[in-house]
C-alpha cells in the first residue's frame, strides 16, 4: 500500500474515532435529559466538519502525492491542469478592468512551467454535497461516488444548516446521529479507494 494511501486511512480512522466518540457521549454518561438533547443536536455540525474536513484533508495528501511525480505538463490531464490553474488564478473572477486581465495573463506565464505542481486544496463551496463532492473528484480525473449518497448527504446538510444557523425547527435524537455517522463512515472510505483506484491507472495523466 503507498503511503499517501496510508496517510488517509489514517486520517479516516482519527475521524472515525472522533465519531465514535460524538455517539457514545451521550450513553456513557448521566446527563439530565435537556443536557443529553443539547449534546445530540449540536453533534450535527460536528459530524459534518469532520466529513468536510476529510474532504479537505484527503485532496491535500493526494495532491502532496502528485506533486512528488513530478508530473511534467506535456503530461498532465488538462482536468488537473484546470484544476490547477483555476486555483491559482480564480478563473470566476470577471475581471471587467485591462490591468487584472493583464495580471491573468502574467500569472499564467509564471504558471506554466515544464513541471506543475497542484496546489493541496480544494473549491468546498462552504457545504460538500454530492454535487460539489464530484466536481472535486472531476478535477482529479477521479470515478464520481455513487448517487445513493445523495438523499442523505443533502439531509445531513439541511440539519447542519438549520442547527449552525441557530434555527430550533428540527428535533434531533440519536437515530440522527447513527444515520449521519455511518453516511460520512461510508462516503470516506468509498472516497479514498476512488483515490487509490485512479492513481494506480495514473487517471492524472492524459
Amino acid at each position: 500500500m503507498k503511503t499517501f494511501v496510508q496517510e488517509i486511512l489514517a486520517d479516516i480512522e482519527w475521524r472515525t474515532s472522533e465519531l465514535a466518540t460524538l455517539k457514545s457521549i451521550p450513553i456513557r454518561y448521566s446527563f439530565s435529559p435537556d443536557h443529553k438533547d443539547l449534546h445530540i443536536k449540536y453533534s450535527i455540525p460536528a459530524i459534518y466538519s469532520i466529513w468536510e474536513g476529510f474532504v479537505k484533508n484527503c485532496f491535500a495528501i493526494y495532491s502532496n502525492h502528485l506533486n512528488t511525480l513530478s508530473l511534467n505538463r506535456s503530461e498532465i490531464s488538462y482536468a488537473l491542469l484546470t484544476h490547477q490553474l483555476d486555483s491559482e488564478c480564480d478563473f470566476n473572477n470577471p475581471r471587467v478592468h485591462f490591468d487584472k486581465k493583464m495580471k491573468l495573463v502574467q500569472s499564467l506565464d509564471e504558471l506554466f512551467q515544464d513541471i506543475i505542481n497542484i496546489k493541496p486544496a480544494v473549491p468546498t463551496e462552504s457545504n460538500v454535497n454530492l454535487k460539489v463532492l464530484n466536481r472535486i473528484l472531476e478535477r482529479y480525473c477521479i470515478t464520481e461516488v455513487d448517487g445513493k449518497y445523495n438523499s442523505g448527504l443533502n439531509k445531513l446538510l439541511l440539519f447542519r444548516n438549520k442547527i449552525a444557523h441557530g434555527e430550533n425547527s428540527i428535533i434531533v435524537n440519536m437515530t440522527h446521529v447513527t444515520e449521519f455517522i455511518s453516511l460520512v463512515e461510508n462516503m470516506m472510505l468509498d472516497v479514498v479507494i476512488g483515490v487509490e483506484i485512479c492513481e494506480k491507472n495514473e487517471t492524472f495523466k492524459k
